[in-house]
């Protein structure tokens, strides 16, 4: 397969935004918005967005199955990604819009109803979009080029938004905070729609070009049928790499959930940050993924795949940890001196970094594991493989979302609280619950990417064999 042109690869790495926009919406504003502005407790929040995730459990490997199976004169990806794109983006009208006087059990059931619809649609789209990924190139390092691209401008999307918020949406209203106004939500969600529709028709636009040379599904295989993406699924997890894989995306997406869903939080009230200052986090974010965007493709040619990914949660693990228990510790000065803020911008470039590696070191590696499932099995499975991948970035907000809902009811942070209102024991516990939960969960995964066996030599014997197979 030849290489990319640039059109084709940063239209395909421009589609990865609609996912970016959901999970800049349900990290960073939805559990925030839920509780402290419409009322319903974080338990039921948490609870609301977990059983959507549950949902995905299902639906994510019906769709990839469905996906590798589609047979279409526009192949077997595009369709989906129509069919997938835009109702993704009209449900982020609904999402930030509920119907007034529900009551707490109609808040909840429209946030549980309105969170899985968007799953749904989203699942239809993003799983034929990262499959296609893997199937862009069989270079080893093109293959990282392709997923550091997807993956920095979903990065970039993901940090603009919430700066973006912040700036424009929730700034102080004549002595109003405007994280607390409803209304501010919703044109928050306006703006989320247009761009989620905007990008997925750009991607599916400029991908155009790439149908032709993608593989196609096998014309003798038996049709699709319900009961597919579960032998799918089995054999798929047969792999041990893949199933390592999979156990430490899902231990460092529910790190980076719990750490960015509490994140709102713990800015606000633990450190007691202005809308401001938040906004003007987007700097050392995007500046840390430019870095990586950098550094990855040099660092992936000398180091393997998996010890980079180890380091990384490690990395992630120690920094979670670092400056919240420094704060416990009484070694920090008070809320409002420069050093706070200095500090807290230096700590999330640090994890940025670290969470943009694993997104794109990890996608890269799932393509290399799919050529040795393809040897073992004679079997492509990118839909089935990247199912569970998608699944495990949704985890990101519904594991953790759900973790995060219950720390807050835990620490019992009331709804419509304003910055500096706070016990300090609610913030000490607070600070506390998110220390453990995310360093835990970032050491398990690194536990599961050292015991990964995919060096650079095992993918050049595996390709070999491939190879000498097909010219038998």
């Amino acid at each position: 397969m030849r290489s990319l042109n640039s059109l084709e690869k940063w239209s395909y790495a421009v589609g990865s935004m609609p996912f970016a926009v959901k999970d800049a919406a349900f990290v960073n504003f939805v559990v925030f918005y839920y509780t402290q502005v419409q009322g319903l407790s974080g338990t039921l929040t948490g609870l609301a967005m977990f059983l959507a995730l549950s949902w995905d459990a299902i639906s994510d490997p019906v769709v990839g199955s469905w996906s590798d199976t589609l047979r279409t004169r526009w192949g077997r990806r595009h369709p989906m990604l129509v069919v997938g794109g835009i109702p993704t983006a009209i449900l982020f009208l609904l999402l930030f819009d509920p119907p007034a006087h529900l009551g707490e059990i109609g808040v909840f059931s429209w946030l549980l109803g309105v969170s899985i619809l968007l799953r749904t649609f989203l699942t239809i789209y993003i799983i034929p979009h990262t499959a296609m990924g893997a199937e862009l190139s069989t270079d080893y390092d093109e293959r990282t080029v392709i997923a550091k691209a997807r993956v920095t401008m979903g990065w970039l999307a993901g940090m603009a938004l919430p700066a973006i918020g912040f700036l424009f949406f929730f700034q102080m209203d004549h002595g109003v905070d405007g994280r607390l106004v409803a209304d501010n939500y919703v044109n928050y969600g306006i703006m989320s729609a247009v761009l989620a529709a905007i990008t997925a028709a750009f991607c599916i636009w400029g991908t155009r070009t790439v149908i032709s040379r993608l593989p196609q599904s096998n014309p003798n295989a038996a049709p699709f049928s319900m009961g597919q993406p579960f032998r799918d699924v089995r054999i798929a997890f047969g792999n041990a790499n893949f199933r390592l894989t999979t156990g430490a995306g899902l231990a460092f997406g529910m790190a980076a959930g719990i750490y960015t869903t509490l994140s709102l939080y713990i800015s606000t009230y633990f450190w007691e940050f202005s809308s401001d200052q938040l906004a003007g986090m987007v700097v050392p974010s995007a500046l840390a993924t430019l870095l990586a965007f950098m550094l990855l493709g040099r660092l992936g040619q000398q180091y393997n795949k998996p010890p980079m990914l180890a380091v990384a949660s490690l990395v992630l693990a120690v920094n979670s940890v670092s400056l919240i228990g420094a704060r416990l510790l009484g070694i920090l000065p008070d809320n409002g001196h420069p050093l706070i803020y200095i500090l807290s911008i230096v700590s999330l470039g640090i994890s940025v970094f670290a969470i943009v590696t694993l997104g794109v070191v990890s996608a890269s590696l799932v393509a290399d594991i799919l050529d040795e499932q393809e040897l073992k099995t004679q079997r492509r499975q990118e839909g089935v493989f990247f199912a569970a991948g998608a699944f495990v970035a949704k985890a990101t907000t519904g594991l953790g979302a759900l973790m995060a809902g219950v720390v807050i009811d835990l620490v019992g942070i009331q709804p419509e609280s304003l910055p500096g209102t706070i016990d300090s024991s609610v913030l000490q516990s607070l600070g506390l619950f998110t220390l453990i939960l995310t360093g835990s969960m970032a050491l398990l995964a690194y536990v599961f990417f050292n015991r990964i066996s995919m060096t650079r030599e095992d993918h050049v014997r595996v390709k070999r064999q491939l190879e000498e197979r097909a010219t038998r």
